[in-house]
């Protein structure tokens, strides 16, 4: 089978970086292409590591990052996440130079004399032509542009059928909710793999938009793909958003409800009602410690996970600050806690987070805490400020006191359902390995790290000791 990525035999010294580990790996590769390498290692990298990878080459140093796809016994197989033009030159000039000339460099069949197909797979074989590296990369755009085309037209097609049996009034509700799910889900899968083999950012996010603006009339019945479409409170993650994911409950009809049902159940929904699970479980274990605590909640949003620990909250006297940039966010917060008799533990305020960089001003506003927690602002910040967060926050914990900040495992889930479907993009990809080298470079390398029950969602935990 075609790979779609021209390839040659090569052993070039490379320097693989990991994040979080400490000291480069020494290796070279034994085969090298547009779109990855394989490289001899005896050191094991899961599959998923992000890698840095640096490589010597005739025209310019490689210098590219990439994921380790899977781990042999004489080494791993580096998926390239996105080449610049510049490196993309360079490698195509070393593999063009260095490429077999006698057997396909795709499918590896032998080649005849004078084709310049592969009768195997079909594929273009005058490598040998110093003009063929745009002539490729422009069939191989081409040819996925088109079959995304097809395949989002197939899949409005099986959303039409499905709805026009709704409409007839005659259908059975879990054979749709099934149909719904599976058509989803192979467009998804699609979309992951179109992105895999274009590798171009601003194409794909042309065709991302394209992919909305086309799938509108069908995907916006939902009340959830709709509000994720047009986030009518001014920026993404709403209060609004996560409650309704926090009740579970599909809010549309016809075929609205059936989208709803696929939103709700996908493993970001589904990591939401985690953490909320693993807060309360977190969170509760604190209070329960001493009486009096003092909690700071950064971006409190709906407050659910407060009002889940109400009693708890009520019989530990703890007092709570909550900070948020949105205003009915507050007032629902403030509606909601009073309802559950916390009126009197409660101190709301509006506030941005990025200026609490100022160890200074956090003290004067709002003192010394013993818990610190922020169930996902955290996502959406650039790791320059995260890092002089973690620092500036950690002056306000007393002595013994926890900072708990909840982050999403790019790794454990596929993001093409918040990219595509919906525009919810502005919460950043971050694995545990970036987290644990966040922490570290700011100075706190000992973070312990629990997930909720889906695995998504990390909860970094700091404890600040009696002697800093």
């Amino acid at each position: 089978m075609a790979r779609l990525s021209a390839r040659c035999k090569a052993r070039i010294p490379v320097v693989i970086i990991v994040k979080g580990h400490d000291g480069n790996l020494q290796s070279v590769t034994s085969n090298l292409g547009l779109g990855g390498a394989f490289i001899n290692s005896s050191t094991s990298l899961p599959e998923n590591t992000p890698v840095r990878l640096r490589a010597p080459l005739p025209k310019g140093e490689l210098e590219v990052e990439g994921r380790v796809l899977r781990q042999e016994q004489d080494g791993v197989a580096v998926k390239f996440l996105e080449v610049g033009e510049q490196e993309k030159s360079a490698l195509w000039e070393y593999i063009r130079e260095n490429m077999e000339k006698t057997s396909c460099p795709f499918c590896g069949a032998a080649l005849q004399e004078d084709g310049a197909r592969c009768a195997n797979c079909g594929m273009k074989t005058d490598l040998a032509q110093p003009a063929y590296g745009g002539k490729y990369y422009d069939e191989h755009v081409s040819y996925w542009c088109t079959m995304l085309d097809l395949e989002t037209d197939r899949f409005l097609g099986t959303m039409d059928k499905l709805e026009a049996e709704l409409l007839g009034d005659e259908y059975e509700h879990d054979r749709v909710l099934k149909k719904t799910h599976e058509a989803i889900d192979e467009m998804m899968g699609f979309c992951a793999k179109f992105e895999q083999k274009v590798r171009d950012r601003e194409l794909i996010a042309k065709k991302k938009e394209e992919f909305k603006s086309k799938t509108a009339y069908m995907l916006c019945k939902s009340w959830f793909m709709n509000h994720a479409r047009i986030w009518p409170q001014g920026y993404q993650g709403d209060y609004k958003m996560l409650d309704n994911i926090y009740r579970n409950i599909p809010l549309s009809t016809g075929i609205g409800y059936f989208i709803d049902c696929y939103f709700t159940s996908y493993s970001l929904s589904r990591a939401v009602r985690g953490r909320l699970k693993k807060a309360v479980e977190i969170l509760g274990g604190e209070f329960r410690k001493t009486k009096g605590k003092r909690f700071f909640d950064i971006g409190c949003g709906s407050s659910r996970d407060l009002f889940e620990m109400a009693q708890n909250i009520n019989a530990s006297d703890v007092q709570v600050t909550c900070i948020d940039i949105d205003e009915d966010a507050l007032a629902f917060t403030m509606d909601r806690l009073t309802y559950a008799g916390l009126g009197n533990h409660l101190h709301i305020r509006k506030y941005n987070v990025a200026r609490m960089i100022n160890r200074d001003r956090n003290l004067r506003e709002f003192g010394k805490q013993d818990v610190i927690y922020s169930a996902g602002v955290f996502n959406y910040l650039p790791d320059n400020l995260i890092l002089n967060l973690i620092g500036a926050l950690y002056e306000m914990l007393d002595s013994g006191g926890k900072m708990v900040i909840a982050f999403e495992d790019a790794m454990e889930y596929r993001p093409q359902e918040v990219h595509w479907l919906v525009n919810w993009d502005s919460f950043l990809q971050r694995t545990e390995a970036d987290c644990r080298a966040l922490f570290k470079t700011a100075g706190f390398p000992g973070i312990a790290i629990e997930r909720d029950e889906t695995g998504v969602i990390m909860f970094c935990m700091l404890e600040k000791n009696g002697n800093h």
